[in-house]
């Protein structure tokens, strides 16, 4: 198998990449949640079912970035997020399985059920997790580390926050040709909205240029779900802006789309009190997900996605329109293997010492 937008761009066979997933991941639809939230015709791309070993949206990023380090001979992954980062968690464990040490260096976030479990199952994987309080740390504690690394001569390969470099993202234009393909054959409807999580923003940058580039109409509204100083409008479609041209250098017959010509909106009212901060709304949709599809999603990214998409289309009067919610979340369900807290580097053991926002609300996850 190879990326189906090669078929488009033969240029790009020239960009290594290695498979990790099963595709095409199936479009599902949910009548059920999408009467519920009043858009009834709602479905939904199972990309939380994207590889056997761990789901969700990095598999396609890590599948160009593992490739692109195994060709450099590179043979430590060093990568960033906050401390329940699923990116670190999906590189240790994809990364793991192909021969690499994996470095997660991670900054502090609120705590939640799924930090404590990522924690674990980072452990459990063979992450080397580094604590960092902030962002600032975060980045000095990563290239402290990518140089010690050098030295060492353990040849260190960095991963950006989200795997979210024009590299990665390029997996989700192929996932998007992917989706085409499913329409053609049947398999999914013609989309009016694509609603997707914006963290990152490599995953909606990557989508937002590949529907373009494979003839869909469908405008992609990307949901904030972290910091407004990084996810912006302006910046993700300068994301999507330098994919294009990364996409360029290797086939010139890629056409050029100008930022402003992108069909993509970035709803921002969705976030909260802040980054991993629950709310009401998505907590709503994510236990209605289970209940009424047996979607799993998470308070974190998905669930606030999804309910702010579809509260965004109702409150427009546009109930009637076809929606497609991309789930970018893993729901392979995972044993950390009997992994105490105690294991855990010292910075990370506050995690299991204070309480989570589930237990100091009524709500809990108790479906997963």
């Amino acid at each position: 198998m190879k990326p189906i937008v090669n078929e488009a761009y033969p240029g790009l066979e020239d960009i290594p990449w290695v498979e990790l997933g099963t595709y095409p991941t199936r479009v599902q639809a949910a009548p059920s949640l999408g009467e519920a939230w009043g858009v009834p015709e709602l479905y939904v791309k199972r990309d939380d079912q994207s590889c056997p070993l761990y789901g969700g949206n990095k598999v396609r990023k890590l599948e160009y970035l593992l490739a692109d380090a195994e060709e450099k001979n590179r043979e430590t992954l060093i990568t960033i997020g906050a401390c329940g980062s699923n990116q670190v968690l999906a590189t240790g464990i994809l990364g793991g399985s192909r021969g690499f040490k994996v470095v997660g260096v991670v900054m502090d976030q609120p705590n939640a059920e799924y930090v404590r479990r990522n924690l674990l199952l980072d452990h459990r994987y063979g992450v080397e997790l580094v604590h960092a309080g902030g962002t600032l740390s975060e980045l000095y504690q990563a290239a402290k580390r990518y140089v010690s690394a050098a030295l060492r001569g353990e040849k260190p390969y960095f991963i950006t926050a989200g795997a979210s470099s024009p590299r990665g993202n390029l997996g989700y234009v192929n996932a998007a040709f992917e989706f085409r393909e499913q329409i053609d054959r049947g398999k999914a409807p013609r989309p009016d909205y694509v609603v997707v999580a914006a963290g990152s923003m490599g995953t909606a940058a990557g989508l937002t240029l590949g529907l373009q580039l494979a003839g869909l109409d469908s405008t992609v509204l990307a949901v904030r779900v972290a910091m407004p100083w990084m996810v912006n409008e302006k910046r993700m479609r300068r994301m999507a802006q330098s994919l294009n041209r990364f996409m360029q250098r290797f086939d010139s017959s890629v056409p050029t789309i100008p930022p402003s010509r992108l069909r993509v909106r970035l709803l921002g009212d969705y976030l909260g009190e802040g980054y991993a901060c629950h709310t009401p709304l998505a907590l709503r949709c994510l236990e209605e997900a289970w209940q009424l599809e047996g979607l799993s999603l998470d308070p974190t990214y998905t669930s606030k996605a999804l309910a702010g998409g579809l509260d965004w289309i109702k409150g427009r009067g546009e109930e009637g329109k076809t929606v497609l919610f991309w789930n970018t979340y893993n729901s392979v369900e995972l044993d950390a293997g009997g992994v105490s807290p105690q294991e855990l580097p010292k910075g990370f053991q506050k995690y299991f010492a204070t309480p989570t926002q589930e237990e100091e609300s009524s709500f809990s996850q108790g479906m997963r």
